[in-house]
């Protein structure tokens, strides 16, 4: 039977990519779009314009207090890390250059920006030291830091090694300073899941497929990734990545739900469960 699934990410998800290239989920018709904000994946997933998203696992804390559903779950993670490198103008080479900056961000208060703020937190600058501009996702940041807008922002690959390359600061990385930070995952609304299920568990089985290959044959992965225009560097920190599960990782959620608390962001008094279902997932 086949099945189609509307999905909505800021990047192609390397398992997908290596699944779709090595033809493991050609029982789904995935109808996939990059999206210009976690606030465009918010809005399709409560219109039904997506079935589900590729998005930072803390979006969902936050997006669970908006008007709308309330019930977005985690169901699979697709990165064992979201690989994320905090780049700077000339002249912003440390962590304390921040001091008076403008940071460019998806959104203020979810995503990725949450790490950033804990890690800024850390290092005694709060959020008054710096001012936060809501420019959109990983593209529309490395395009508005090459244009020269901003002080600094986190990108991940391949914009990261992009924007270094065009002469912009490295000032450190998420995963220097937190090693459990997780990946992406694959967010839908619990109330469109038994509708779901059929298309999401035939892909996810692919998916599965894709991430035991990139252990085990990584060369064929590497083949298909850089087959779909990703450079070298870029390949390389997507095979990395490679999760030891699509299940949660309930250390790497936890962490978030802390940096939230520490942030003082609301929708830190959620928890591992009330976050995942993983019941569309291979099982054994």
């Amino acid at each position: 039977m086949s099945h189609t699934l509307h999905l909505l990410w800021f990047v192609p998800s390397p398992v997908a990519v290596v699944a779709a290239a090595l033809k493991l989920t050609a029982s789904v018709t995935l109808k996939a779009e990059r999206n210009p904000s976690s606030d465009a994946q918010f809005e399709a997933l409560v219109t039904g314009q997506a079935d589900a998203v590729v998005t930072a696992i803390d979006n969902v804390m936050d997006w669970n207090l908006r008007q709308g559903p309330r019930d977005f779950r985690v169901i699979a993670q697709l990165e064992r890390t979201t690989p994320l490198t905090l780049v700077g103008q000339k002249g912003r080479a440390w962590l304390q250059d921040l001091r008076g900056a403008t940071i460019l961000v998806d959104a203020p208060r979810n995503g990725f920006i949450v790490a950033l703020r804990a890690m800024l937190a850390e290092e005694g600058l709060g959020p008054d030291a710096y001012a936060l501009e809501p420019v959109g996702g990983v593209q529309e940041r490395y395009d508005a830091m090459r244009a020269g807008r901003g002080d600094a922002t986190l990108l991940g690959p391949p914009f990261d090694a992009m924007a270094i390359e065009a002469g912009l600061s490295r000032i450190a990385t998420v995963q220097e300073r937190y090693p459990a930070f997780p990946g992406q995952g694959l967010v839908v609304s619990a109330g469109a899941l038994e509708r779901l299920r059929p298309a999401l568990s035939a892909w996810l089985r692919g998916l599965e497929s894709a991430r035991e290959r990139m252990g085990s044959d990584p060369e064929s992965a590497r083949q298909a990734l850089t087959l779909a225009g990703f450079s070298a560097s870029a390949v390389d920190a997507m095979l990395r990545a490679t999760p030891a599960s699509l299940c949660p990782d309930r250390a790497g959620i936890e962490l978030l739900i802390e940096q939230r608390r520490s942030s003082s962001l609301p929708g830190a008094d959620t928890t591992y469960e009330k976050l995942v279902e993983a019941s569309t997932l291979p099982k054994g």
